[in-house]
């Protein structure tokens, strides 16, 4: 009991030291409506949030002793925060209000960034920390090292790249392209024109739909895609030492060309989009959206 009441102490007391620890920040500049926002925060969160204002708003904590830069016109704007111990940075939770069509740059190195109701371009960098998009931004460039990388709305074009972190995509885009090394690529939406989802060992899940006259290709080493469809598509499958099934049409996977393998050449539908799938020996599944 005694040591549980001192472990309880020393949780409040680390708490509160933690707490006198940051430092309240508030500060705003003009911007046009269409003007350029970057953001640099080593550790902690960014938060961007897109409203109805020719303006930008900070709000959140810093740690103490650190210092947020920020400064521009009403073309840009530039934010940064400069820690005492660079090596070792005091987490800073941002929390960031910029035009809704701004175009938004953010960089960091342990800090989450996550973006949302911003209709602008939007380009985000991250080392370990997550990344979240929500709404419909114009296009979105989002990469990480262990960061995953969630996107969900209706971006025009989309590149997101992870090394071993996970990376998803929820909607509507006809222009997209995801890669990861060791992470998983789950993908759920329609209107893909065109799209290339890549992995080396990460497994590639996809529910949806084509476009019509687009083209979509499934590349993979050793990760198994399975493949959930919905409309018509014309598929080229091919895994050099793996298997494939098909539980979308009626045709039946064959030998591959080198006596190992499996390739499949089939239609659902009417056809009109072409679906290139190609694994080394990682297992391929065909098969009807949902199911």
């Amino acid at each position: 009991m005694i040591r549980t009441r001192v472990a309880l102490l020393a949780v409040i007391l680390a708490s509160a030291s933690a707490l006198d620890a940051q430092t309240k920040v508030s500060r705003g500049l003009h911007l046009n409506s269409d003007g350029a926002v970057r953001i640099y925060n080593l550790g902690g969160s960014v938060r961007v949030i897109g409203w109805n204002r020719d303006s930008v708003a900070v709000r959140g904590s810093i740690g103490r002793g650190s210092e947020l830069h920020m400064g521009g016109g009403p073309q840009g704007v530039k934010m940064f925060v400069e820690d005492m111990d660079e090596r070792n940075p005091a987490p800073a939770n941002l929390e960031i209000y910029v035009p809704a069509k701004a175009k938004v740059w953010v960089k960091t190195a342990t800090a989450g960034i996550e973006v949302s109701s911003v209709s602008g371009s939007l380009d985000l960098y991250v080392v370990s920390g997550p990344i979240k998009v929500t709404g419909d931004p114009a296009d979105v460039n989002a990469e990480a090292i262990d960061g995953s990388i969630r996107i969900a709305g209706s971006p025009s074009w989309v590149r997101a790249k992870s090394a071993s972190g996970d990376v998803s995509f929820e909607g509507k885009s006809g222009d997209i392209t995801m890669s990861t090394v060791s992470g998983k690529i789950d993908v759920r939406g329609s209107r893909f024109e065109k799209a290339k989802f890549e992995s080396v060992t990460g497994n590639i899940s996809f529910n949806g739909s084509f476009e019509r006259g687009g083209i979509t290709k499934f590349d993979t080493h050793s990760g198994m895609i399975d493949l959930g469809v919905s409309g018509a598509a014309d598929f080229d499958v091919v895994s050099i030492s793996g298997t494939i099934a098909n539980k979308l049409t009626l045709k039946r996977p064959i030998a591959g060309r080198y006596g190992r393998g499996s390739e499949l050449v089939t239609e659902s539908g009417d056809g009109g989009t072409r679906v290139e799938v190609r694994s080394f020996k990682g297992q391929v599944l065909l098969r009807p959206a949902g199911k």
